[in-house]
């Protein structure tokens, strides 16, 4: 049909003039009705052999697509990710890794939802999300849990008296304004008791749900703060941080589905997720 002749059709097909002659006829015979004229030649289609044609065509693009489908999701380079996971880390890291996973997966779909972490654990469990990003503690299986522990860093304004020690523990921020988490958050609860273990007064000033808010505060002015140094980095560019004592200790973990079920895209996302999740040292 392309190439008119079985001549031209051999050559391009690597095989020899009868070989094409033997399948034409094989053809013919198998579908019932004659696909060519042979005139002068050439191969001159029938209309039955166009009709053929143009369904055959169909059904080979259609195998060729399978067969490339096939091997783009066993190379990871195709397929669907959707990941559950609370603001902060949604609003920034995230995408980021996302953007360096994709790079070489343009078929790859994408799916990002933010909750906060204890709606993240209930979407995780309607096996609905390749895997989700939540803060500890929650209750959820271990076995279906990763879990990264941070040391939280002070961060304090640019211009703070503070930024000239390298170490700031709660003795140095007596009656200092600060920045906190909602009171029942576990950085909360652990902030005052160290407040309280030095006897210093925990002055403060402003509370919110997310590091990221505390970041955006803390930069502005209003007072001090803890901060995560990974999950919550790239909230810290206008921020000062230094080593804080006693230790702060911030959690948080990648949930997978309690199916076990993960695709080969989700299995190499989490490991490109784990080592930017990593703690510092």
């Amino acid at each position: 049909m392309l190439h008119g002749t079985m001549t031209r059709t051999a050559e391009v097909i690597g095989v020899s003039q009868p070989a094409v002659s033997n399948m034409i006829v094989a053809l013919e015979h198998k579908v019932g009705f004659q696909l060519f004229n042979r005139k002068a030649g050439r191969l001159v289609p029938t209309p039955e052999g166009r009709l053929f044609y143009a369904q055959a065509s169909r059904a080979l693009e259609g195998f060729e697509n399978a067969i490339r489908l096939a091997e783009e999701i066993s190379q990871g380079k195709r397929g669907h990710l959707a990941i559950a996971a609370y603001p902060s880390i949604s609003i920034s890291l995230l995408p980021r890794i996302l953007s360096l996973f994709a790079e070489q997966r343009p078929e790859l779909h994408i799916k990002i939802i933010s909750r906060n972490s204890q709606t993240v654990r209930d979407l995780i469990a309607t096996q609905q999300f390749d895997m989700a990003i939540a803060e500890l503690p929650l209750e959820y299986p271990e076995a279906y849990m990763e879990t990264f522990p941070y040391l939280c860093e002070c961060m304090l304004p640019p211009d703070h008296p503070l930024t000239a020690k390298s170490v700031i523990s709660p003795a140095d921020l007596d009656g200092v304004p600060f920045v906190t988490l909602f009171r029942g958050d576990p950085v909360y609860e652990k902030l005052a008791a160290a407040f309280s273990h030095y006897g210093a007064r925990w002055n403060i000033v402003a509370e919110t749900e997310f590091f990221s808010s505390a970041c955006e505060l803390v930069a502005a002015g209003i007072g001090v703060g803890v901060v995560d140094p990974v999950a919550s980095a790239p909230f810290t560019a206008n921020v000062v941080r230094r080593k804080f004592v006693p230790d702060i200790t911030y959690e948080i973990a990648i949930l997978y589905p309690t199916n076990g079920e993960r695709s080969q895209i989700a299995t190499a996302f989490a490991d490109l997720l784990r080592l930017h999740l990593a703690p510092p040292g």
